[in-house]
């Protein structure tokens, strides 16, 4: 087996080797992976934190030698706070823009590092981030208005689950990429009444499949990507969305993650 590293602020994962194909998920700079079959100009890869498999272009997969790989694997996630920020790298000034979500691995006195390129870094990171609700409701904010992208996960395309993972992730807390998933992890909360702004709430559709996931918001409100990131009602029965007059999801079950 071999070990890489996402060498590009954005890499479609594609359920195909093929670009036509279906893109099930984004990687970001910086995410480690398992490399599992090359096949032309296409890499099949298993993430390295959470169990999602896709196809991606080959010159987007920096390979690592094993014991780098080890050491970024078990190092504290350092990831980029801001919208957009920018890399520099060292030996040449090539600049490279990352968006909110990347991944800064070996990062020490504002430089990052692997594969034997070294970048200094211009912008923010949740090095110091605590775990605390109400920081996971100001992330999730500040994705309002981002337009919806199957499979996307930054500020500039983004579906439901993307939206939970990465908010989760800026945390230092991992969940599972797809809803279906991440509603098997962390501690039901039996009614909504109970739930804390913050807490995840998903939603199936008529054959009792959990399809959606959105983050509760004070006031009885919740943030979710559907069509853009945005912000409807929540009660016991679902979504209500006021400008449709009518409630859009269903809700199934309410997780906590902490």
């Amino acid at each position: 087996m071999k070990y890489g590293i996402c060498q590009v602020v954005i890499s479609p994962g594609r359920a195909e080797p093929a670009d036509q194909s279906e893109i099930k998920m984004q990687l970001v700079f910086g995410d480690l992976v398992y490399v599992t079959e090359v096949r032309n100009n296409w890499t099949q890869l298993k993430m390295a934190k959470y169990d999602y498999s896709c196809w991606v272009d080959t010159k987007h997969i920096c390979i690592l030698e094993q014991s780098e790989f080890s050491s970024i694997h078990e190092q504290k996630e350092v990831r980029v706070k801001d919208i957009t920020s920018s890399l520099i790298n060292v030996e040449n000034n090539e600049i490279t823009h990352l968006v909110k979500g990347c991944l800064l691995p070996n990062f020490d006195s504002g430089k990052t590092s692997f594969g034997g390129k070294t970048f200094k870094f211009l912008g923010n990171t949740n090095h110091s981030f605590e775990t605390k609700k109400e920081d996971i409701v100001a992330t999730a904010l500040e994705y309002l208005n981002s337009p919806y992208l199957w499979g996307g996960n930054s500020p500039y395309g983004i579906d439901c689950s993307g939206l939970t993972q990465m908010t989760y992730a800026l945390h230092g807390i991992q969940i599972p990429r797809d809803a279906k998933d991440q509603g098997t992890v962390g501690e039901t909360v039996d009614f909504l009444a109970e739930a804390e702004p913050g807490d995840l709430i998903y939603f199936d559709n008529s054959e009792g499949v959990i399809m959606h996931v959105g983050i509760l918001l004070p006031d009885s409100k919740i943030i979710h990507a559907s069509g853009h990131v945005r912000i409807d009602k929540i009660d016991h029965q679902g979504i209500y969305r006021a400008d449709f007059a009518k409630y859009t999801h269903q809700t199934r079950i309410i997780k906590k993650m902490f």
